[in-house]
């Protein structure tokens, strides 16, 4: 039986999830503690239907021990599209409240995790699932828990510092132009607010990134993609695929195609891209030396055919471990970042993976006519012409998500931060300080410190 192709993984923002899954599985553990206590908080279903009085129980987690109420700044910490955990003891927005003996709140995201509203993942039932949402549900739980607070505490209504990365960094910023009356800043890490349909910029910084190791770096793999592509032209698919390994069936050329566009994306993505272009190096030069590539490298990373489809895309059961059909739901009907072929660069992708292939590969995973309109988007939060005030955005150098955030600007309370260090890409601020870390990041986390030491007095003295 076929399996549909993980190809719909380049639409999420944690891109090649598939090739780094047990690299990124180590990142997390540096931001996350999987041993922290979870509450459950009564959320609406519907912010903007007041006839609609159906609630969900939503996932959060909450440290206080550092706090001083008198004075101690509140952290929203946003989760995103997967499981929401408590932020490890050595994260940097633990280490934010440490420093302003504030208080750290993570709110799980309603459909991911435990925090599910709906019994299963049919179309019709995903219709909740979107980013304005998201943000009401932050706003009413933020509200409550500020007013809670004052009450336990004898405090004044006190507002947030929202903190997110990636999706969840562009949520932050969101939520700081929408809401302004509950959070007073925010830390945007690898915040994606500029919603884009046809992504090609994505491809383009990955080759921008692996030239950075050498011109060979990037220009082998695009050698061993179009060989993959002139086998697959003259016939050979299926003795290429079970060289590889696959089973008849299992796996058709245009694929296989998406899958060699994912699997450099992930190394560069989550900071590995330096691991990457040694593996290549030994790579080889000609089509079996690829097949053997191929094979070896899901070998060592000891991963199976299904990691690189979706098994849990297609799937209506819910799974607090699974992330793919929401998301997927969620570019194909809002937010777009379709990564396509570089048109800026030489390409890293099969120039077959198109904006047409992903328009077809939304309407058949729901079964509708669903394509994103990011235009209106957009017009709703500004893109990266968003209007607010105080939001600092963080972007790690080598990461293909910073041509949907924003590096620079003219708004002088905003201040903007890029990483630009030998393996610095996405959300590299939001991880724990360590001894390996390059001067550039220890350097980017002292002044996001100091920056919101001085917007935490002037909060106090409101």
């Amino acid at each position: 039986m076929k399996i549909v192709f993980i190809t719909l993984l380049v639409l999420a923002l944690t891109s090649a999830r598939l090739y780094q899954n047990k690299f990124e599985e180590l990142r997390q553990a540096e931001l996350f503690d999987s041993f922290g206590k979870a509450y459950e908080y009564t959320q609406k279903l519907d912010h903007f239907n007041p006839q609609n009085k159906e609630t969900f129980a939503q996932r959060y987690f909450d440290i206080d021990k550092y706090w001083d109420p008198e004075t101690g700044p509140l952290f929203l910490y946003i989760c995103g599209e997967g499981i929401c955990q408590q932020p490890a003891d050595n994260s940097f927005v633990v280490n934010l409240a440490k420093k302003f003996n504030g208080r750290v709140v993570a709110l799980e995201h309603r459909y991911y995790g435990y925090s599910q509203p709906k019994p299963d993942w049919s179309t019709e039932n995903l219709q909740f699932l979107t980013p304005d949402q998201g943000l009401a549900d932050l706003a009413q739980f933020a509200t409550d828990k500020s007013r809670e607070f004052t009450e336990q505490h004898g405090i004044p209504f006190r507002r947030w510092i929202t903190v997110g990365g990636s999706y969840p960094g562009a949520m932050s910023a969101w939520f700081r132009a929408k809401y302004p009356h509950i959070a007073f800043a925010s830390l945007a890490s690898s915040a994606v607010v500029n919603a884009i349909k046809d992504y090609h910029q994505y491809d383009g910084q990955i080759y921008k990134s692996t030239l950075k190791s050498g011109e060979w770096c990037p220009n082998k793999y695009i050698e061993l993609i179009k060989a993959f592509e002139q086998a697959f032209d003259e016939g050979k698919a299926d003795e290429v695929f079970s060289k590889i390994g696959f089973r008849p069936g299992d796996v058709t050329p245009l694929d296989f195609l998406g899958f060699l566009g994912n699997f450099p994306a992930g190394a560069v993505q989550y900071g590995s891209r330096r691991a990457l272009c040694s593996q290549i190096s030994e790579a080889g030069d000609n089509l079996d030396d690829y097949i053997n590539f191929i094979r070896n490298a899901l070998n060592s990373h000891n991963l199976k055919i299904d990691d690189f489809f979706v098994g849990d895309s297609t799937s209506h059961t819910l799974d607090p471990y699974a992330n793919m059909r929401q998301w997927t739901y969620q570019i194909c009907s809002n937010l777009g970042y379709f990564q396509t072929y570089s048109r800026d660069t030489p390409a890293m992708r099969s120039e077959q993976i198109n904006l047409d292939f992903w328009r077809d590969q939304c309407s058949k995973e729901f079964g509708v006519d669903i394509f994103p309109d990011t235009d209106h988007w957009n017009e709703l939060y500004g893109g990266k012409d968003l209007v607010s005030s105080r939001i600092i955005f963080t972007n790690g150098g080598e990461d293909p998500w910073q041509h949907a955030s924003v590096t620079e600007t003219d708004n002088p309370t905003y201040h903007t931060f890029v990483i630009d260090c030998d393996d610095c890409a996405h959300c590299v601020d939001l991880y724990g300080d360590k001894p390996t870390d390059a001067p550039e990041i220890t350097e980017a986390r002292s002044q996001i410190a100091d920056i919101l030491e001085g917007w935490i007095a002037h909060e106090l003295e409101l």
